[in-house]
């Protein structure tokens, strides 16, 4: 018997050019890890009632055509498919350190804040030193506190490394409401740009202020009507992952830069 029948099967040679898998695209990465794409949870249901509560804002009113006609154009999703395109989720990314970099090379002020701790912090401190190797004055401070948020009465604003977050003295805490992002933006002195999420993007971009925001379907209330004036750049993304997730697309991001 010959020796190459004995050889296993995964041991024998193969003629001609074999195939190599290439490393997966920076969209395919992003959605394999659900910080774009389609969420675990969201339904469409659920982004119909809130592009459709977003387009009812008394304040803020749209019509529902333009509202979705928004949606679909910063996020990529449809009242079908609550989707957010990775395509454009590296778009708006590079965009934003683009502009980052410009207001830096300013040595304007740049204040940023997170909503989302738990999967953000990270994220927004590589921001923040990129902005400060760049040149900006990266809004900083003391604990604030102690004030009501989100019904608790035992949370303090809390400067990490130029990222305002809430804390109750011992974790860090997502925010929901508004009052945080109040006192936050009367505490600093009023920035050129702010970067955050959640309700402290709404608050500066009530102010005026041009802001770079990270919003998933969820938030797609800072795409739907208003003032066409208002300065907001709108990274799509889901922004409830771990931070790691988050990594490739600021490496990329940065790299642009």
């Amino acid at each position: 018997m010959s020796r190459s029948r004995n050889r296993p099967p995964h041991l024998e040679a193969r003629d001609g050019p074999q195939h190599v898998v290439p490393p997966p695209t920076l969209e395919q990465v992003l959605v394999r890890s659900h910080v774009a794409g389609r969420p675990s949870v969201a339904s469409a249901s659920e982004l119909r009632r809130g592009v459709e509560r977003a387009a009812g804002d008394r304040l803020r009113p749209a019509p529902l055509d333009d509202a979705w006609a928004e949606v679909r154009g910063v996020f990529g999703a449809t009242v079908a498919d609550p989707r957010i395109d990775p395509a454009l989720t590296i778009s708006a990314a590079r965009g934003a350190v683009a502009r980052i970099s410009e207001v830096a090379n300013a040595t304007a002020r740049v204040a940023l804040a997170t909503s989302r701790p738990a999967s953000l912090l990270t994220f927004y401190l590589a921001l923040a030193r990129f902005a400060r190797i760049s040149g900006a004055d990266v809004a900083d401070g003391d604990d604030a506190g102690p004030m009501r948020v989100d019904g608790r009465a035992d949370r303090y604003l809390r400067w990490v490394d130029g990222v305002a977050v809430v804390t109750d003295g011992q974790s860090l805490c997502s925010v929901r409401a508004l009052e945080a992002a109040q006192e936050w933006l009367f505490m600093i002195p009023r920035p050129a740009l702010v970067i955050a999420d959640g309700p402290y993007a709404d608050v500066a971009v009530d102010a005026g202020i041009e802001v770079i925001a990270f919003a998933g379907l969820d938030h797609c209330s800072l795409v739907v009507g208003g003032d066409k004036s208002r300065r907001c750049l709108v990274v799509p993304m889901w922004t409830d992952r771990s931070p790691g997730a988050y990594r490739p697309l600021l490496e990329r991001a940065l790299a642009a830069a």
